[in-house]
């Protein structure tokens, strides 16, 4: 199954937990053999992955004009989330969280904005951090080198 070797030899090898490990042949292990299908494994994982689909703010343009509207009067996007669920409390439709605000904001969404997002934001930030490459975080389990 694992090749004579064991999860927590495979979790150091890979650089994983072993519980990550363990999980993924459990989930992929084919049950009449007994035997791990890494293939099978993969074509499980894209079904399995979330596919594109359009954000909330560009399908509904009453929660779009209402967001584009509490920005331009220098909300923060946690304002303007607070404020949706109280104005509409039975409508999940209008629920948001900021999150997405920021998307919409940051290049993912479909706010056009008659000032720039820095300006918007209180923060006066022009875009978001970059997150770190790989070669430059922190590894979470240390001593599986």
């Amino acid at each position: 199954m694992h090749s004579g070797r064991s999860i927590c030899a495979i979790a150091r090898e890979l650089g994983r937990s072993p519980s990550t490990v363990s999980r993924e042949i459990r989930r992929n292990t084919h049950v009449p053999s007994g035997s791990y299908r890494p293939r099978t494994a993969q074509r499980s994982a894209e079904r399995r992955r979330r596919r594109q689909r359009t954000g909330k703010n560009a399908g509904n343009p009453l929660l779009r004009e209402f967001v584009k509207e509490h920005l331009e009067q220098r909300w923060s996007p946690r304002q303007i989330c607070n404020r949706l669920r109280a104005d509409f409390p039975g409508q999940t439709e209008m629920h948001v969280a900021p999150e997405t605000v920021y998307q919409a904001l940051y290049g993912r969404g479909s706010l056009d904005l008659a000032v720039d997002p820095a300006i918007t934001l209180r923060s006066g930030q022009t875009g978001r951090r970059p997150r770190r490459r790989k070669e430059h975080r922190t590894k979470r389990f240390p001593d599986m080198d």
